[in-house]
């Protein structure tokens, strides 16, 4: 999901700042099960990575272990203590697959993360699926109900496949740190 440039932002808008990323998997799960950091606000928003593989960890006690892996975002200064955004797959795909709003954005912030988690694998996504999430993140940027977006049962099956696609490429080129 390629984002365009803001031509009209400056360059002291485009500062790097670290941002953590909380993940729920498992329904049953209350709050995030594991983390990353980002980097946001400039040109190239990424998660944490070192050797090819996006680092997650499963406590926030572990963000400066995580943090040291990856030279780049280290320098970026001080990890944030608590989650800024999260990735909630598990009410996303809820959402996706049986509801007609979202009223807190689930949905789209997964999405968002998503683009920059599958951009860090370098796995190319199909593009059917690219279309699809695209066209999704900016229909739900414009404010529109997922019952308007979902016209079909089919379309919502097609969107949660190509999110599944995203959490398969993500886990083949995760490191997860549990100590």
């Amino acid at each position: 999901m390629p984002e365009l440039p803001d031509v009209n932002a400056s360059e002291s808008s485009r500062h790097e700042e670290l941002a953590m990323a909380g993940f729920r998997l498992d329904p049953t799960h209350e709050g995030p099960q594991f983390y990353t950091l980002l980097a946001v606000g400039g040109d190239n928003e990424r998660p944490l990575t070192a050797d090819g593989r996006i680092i997650f960890f499963v406590r926030p006690t572990l963000v400066h272990k995580a943090l040291a892996m990856d030279e780049s975002l280290a320098q970026l200064g001080t990890p944030p203590r608590d989650v800024e955004t999260m990735c909630d797959v598990a009410q996303t795909l809820y959402l996706v697959n049986s509801q007609e709003e979202d009223p807190d954005g689930v949905v789209l912030d997964c999405l968002l993360i998503f683009d920059d988690l599958v951009r860090a694998t370098q796995i190319s996504m199909p593009e059917r699926y690219q279309g699809m999430l695209t066209e999704l993140a900016a229909r739900l940027t414009e404010g529109q109900s997922l019952e308007k977006i979902f016209t079909s049962e089919s379309l919502r099956q097609h969107v949660e496949d190509a999110l599944l696609w995203c959490v398969g490429a993500v886990t083949m080129k995760a490191r997860i740190l549990t100590s």
